[in-house]
């Protein structure tokens, strides 16, 4: 019997997003090269998850950009055009009752991972990362799921770009590194 993880790690790669399997409950990568093993071919998805049913899914963010906001977040408390600009993208629910909003990097961009660079609690990931997708677990029994109507059911060339003021901090974000600035020389 396929389990729904199978089932859910075959549609992203149908959709054209590769995959790889992570740790039972877990955000690690069960693969020699993690996230750079990621696959689209239905037999290699089919091994991986025979051998590791109960696996993760993880995606690797190259080329995406996965904004990870934390239940502790107070960033978009009065912003409701912000969060507007945000419901446009697939919306994954953690298990903590995160989010992670699914964007396409604009062409020419190549974004990397934040950790609290936007603000606290807000994370980014894009070139290097990975997230771990729906119906994925953690130990507990708590699943990561899309938020209805906000599925990742598109392919990732229709993925929407993030908003016009997120490109800028993100941009801002990577100049600031380029140029060796430290926190208290950033203007966001």
């Amino acid at each position: 019997m396929r389990s729904i993880v199978f089932e859910a790690a075959l549609r992203y790669t149908e959709l054209g997003y590769p995959v790889f399997p992570c740790a039972q409950g877990e955000k690690l990568p069960r693969t020699v090269h993690g996230f750079k093993d990621a696959s689209t071919d239905p037999e290699q998805i089919t091994a991986w998850w025979t051998k590791r049913p109960a696996a993760n899914i993880g995606i690797p963010t190259e080329g995406l950009l996965v904004l990870d906001v934390d239940v502790e977040s107070t960033w978009l408390d009065g912003k409701p055009e912000w969060e507007r600009d945000l419901a446009v993208a697939p919306l994954s629910i953690t298990p903590s009752q995160g989010r992670h909003y699914v964007f396409r990097q604009p062409e020419g961009k190549h974004w990397r991972n934040t950790e609290s660079d936007i603000a606290p609690h807000i994370d980014t990931r894009g070139d290097g990362g990975l997230f771990v997708a729906p119906p994925s677990a953690l130990p507990a029994g708590q699943s990561y799921r899309w938020a209805p109507g906000s599925e990742l059911d598109i392919p990732r060339e229709r993925l929407p770009e993030p908003p016009e003021w997120l490109i800028e901090i993100l941009d801002q974000i990577e100049a600031a590194r380029s140029s060796g600035a430290t926190d208290t020389d950033r203007p966001w």
